[in-house]
């Protein structure tokens, strides 16, 4: 079986994948971290990096937050301006474009916020690439912005490898329909890699459908410590470092997933 762009094949499912992720309770924080503040007509504008398929910038403009959301990947646009709300107390835009179009794809606009969740500085091939990356969002900041990142935690992947899954979904409204996704992690100490096995059954049994496909996700961790250079490298600091979602709790090898609240370095 060819495997597959990870990015173009989960497009039309990540939001099956992730649905029960609570996209309210991330935007609601990221809102008084970054010390957005909406208004009529909106006043602040955040950028969501690697948006996906858009469910945190609809978050952001539902809160009356002008938002744009930008992702390397074409077909999580199109999926993410499919379900653009034409309701949204704010405005909302979705901008394709990968490392190297990033600058000119958001075309000279400043932000008050910058927000990336879902860990993809990981993506990124290299830490020099996260690097550059960060440095590119910081020049897109207004003064006194600030940029929120959630990242893996390499000290918690040490602690305990990742093993392989097997998860069934429904999706909703179509009860013959079920989706499977089996991953298997394959871990690479020295890189500092997590190669991401993926393979997506889909069967739907009313139509006799059955469709397959495999993909392959590379994600790189760091520790706390390193995280903490990059950000240095990138001219940044770091104002303050949890477990995600929990402001104020300290770090552990336990804790897969940190956030970083980051400014320009002074």
């Amino acid at each position: 079986m060819p495997v597959a762009d990870y990015h173009e094949q989960f497009a039309a499912v990540y939001d099956l994948f992730y649905g029960a992720r609570d996209i309210g309770g991330d935007v609601r924080l990221a809102t008084e971290l970054l010390d957005l503040r909406a208004g009529d007509p909106p006043s602040h504008h955040v950028l969501d990096f690697g948006c996906g398929t858009g469910s945190h910038v609809l978050a952001f403009g539902a809160m009356g937050i002008r938002a744009t959301g930008i992702d390397r990947s074409p077909a999580m646009i199109v999926r993410a301006r499919c379900k653009s709300a034409p309701a949204a107390a704010a405005p909302v835009a979705f901008v394709e474009g990968g490392p190297r179009e990033w600058d000119a794809a958001l075309n000279g606009e400043r932000y008050n916020g910058v927000v990336s969740f879902f860990n993809v500085l990981n993506c990124m091939e290299s830490p020099a690439a996260m690097v550059d990356a960060l440095k590119t969002l910081a020049k897109r900041l207004m003064n006194g912005g600030r940029l929120l990142v959630d990242v893996w935690n390499g000290a918690a992947v040490y602690s305990d490898d990742p093993r392989p899954t097997v998860r069934d979904f429904v999706v909703t409204g179509e009860p013959d329909r079920k989706v499977t996704r089996i991953t298997v992690p394959v871990i690479d100490r020295v890189r500092q890699c997590c190669r991401l096995q993926y393979r997506v059954v889909d069967v739907d049994r009313r139509n006799g459908r059955f469709t397959e496909h495999e993909s392959v996700h590379d994600v790189r961790f760091l520790t706390p410590v390193q995280y903490r250079h990059i950000f240095e490298l990138a001219g940044l600091a770091v104002l303050n470092e949890f477990p995600k979602g929990r402001p104020g709790v300290p770090i552990t090898e336990a804790d897969w997933y940190i956030s970083y609240l980051l400014s320009g370095a002074t």
